[in-house]
């Protein structure tokens, strides 16, 4: 996955998904440092939620690049989502926006990724995921969205891995 430093601005997918006042969070990579915290339930629980609905819907998966295989299945309460496949959008009551792919609630379940304050402060103060006000602002501002894929059990991945004879041998 591309790593962005948190609170930059986004820029990923070029002018297909960028809106001004945009601003990255949990673009994650290896070799470079985050900051770590015990996640809260109440966190999890609506970062979740954001999860539920996908926006910026690409082909392919990505995986967790700290853990590896397996990191695009979550379950939840006894619902499961397809992560790595899309991103969040989190509108602060202040007029911010913020994109994070869905693998941040992966990153911050499993690796204590700790979002910057401001974050965390919108996911909890901003709109509601799913309410009506939410949806109204993805469509405001061009941005499509899907529900996420909610599988029944993990998916079996196929990967194309190099023949080992070579030359017909």
């Amino acid at each position: 996955m591309t790593y962005y430093e948190d609170l930059s601005e986004y820029s990923y997918h070029g002018g297909a998904f960028h809106r001004p006042g945009t601003w990255n969070v949990g673009w994650l990579g290896l070799g470079h440092e985050f900051q770590k915290a015990e996640p809260t339930k109440e966190v999890l629980d609506k970062l979740w939620r954001f999860c539920r609905i996908s926006v910026a819907q690409m082909r392919g998966i990505h995986d967790c690049e700290f853990c590896g295989d397996d990191s695009y299945y979550a379950e939840r309460d006894g619902e499961a989502l397809l992560l790595g496949t899309s991103e969040i959008r989190v509108f602060s009551p202040t007029g911010k926006i913020y994109a994070a792919p869905t693998l941040i609630y992966h990153y911050i379940e499993h690796h204590n990724y700790r979002p910057p304050d401001e974050f965390i402060q919108a996911l909890k103060d901003g709109l509601e995921p799913g309410s009506q006000e939410y949806f109204n602002k993805l469509k405001e501002l061009g941005l499509e969205w899907n529900i996420t894929s909610a599988p029944a059990s993990k998916p079996k991945r196929f990967r194309l891995t190099p023949n080992p004879i070579k030359n017909g041998s």
